[in-house]
């Protein structure tokens, strides 16, 4: 298996957990605990921007998919992308329209695959710009969605459970 094979492979898992976690009310996405910071909206949207910025503003050196368009649509910051939210500001995060929400998300899902789909390993070692220097393609992949990525999983699957819901892809790698 190739780099990018492993890479379309971890990020395909990532986005079906993605995708599960917007099944639920309204009132389970935007759950927040006493004393929490996060609801699960506030994951999809915070990793959908993580990826877009990522993505089409440093790998593609594009314009990310996200504007002031989609900022109406859906209800979210048109601004900021979750990172050094307070947690009061993080809590008022709020999605008005899932649907659009969803058309989004998977506009920046088809833009990673884009870029995968003809993308080498060796297209993996190019280095893009950080807010402090330089990575490479891969670690950006890998740090800042695949890791992080996982790690808001984890988050989503603790706010489900505090509501009594099923863990995300209960039933993934089973037969």
């Amino acid at each position: 298996m190739t780099t990018v094979d492993f890479i379309k492979s971890s990020l395909g898992f990532a986005h079906r957990a993605l995708t599960d976690a917007r099944n639920g009310t309204d009132e389970q996405l935007h759950f927040v605990p006493e004393h929490g910071s996060h609801s699960i909206a506030w994951c999809l949207w915070h990793t959908a921007r993580i990826e877009d910025l990522i993505m089409n503003g440093r790998v593609r050196q594009q314009q990310p998919i996200w504007d002031e368009t989609w900022s109406q649509r859906t209800g979210l910051p048109a601004d900021g992308f979750g990172t050094g939210q307070s947690d009061e500001d993080a809590q008022q995060v709020r999605i008005t329209d899932i649907a659009a929400f969803i058309e989004y998300q998977e506009a920046v899902w088809d833009s990673t695959r884009e870029f995968l789909e003809s993308a080498t390993d060796a297209d993996l070692e190019r280095e893009v710009p950080t807010r402090n220097g330089t990575e490479s393609v891969g670690q950006a992949i890998s740090l800042h969605m695949l890791g992080h990525f996982n790690g808001h999983r984890g988050e989503m699957n603790l706010l489900r459970g505090m509501q009594g819901l099923p863990p995300l892809l209960v039933t993934e790698g089973t037969h």
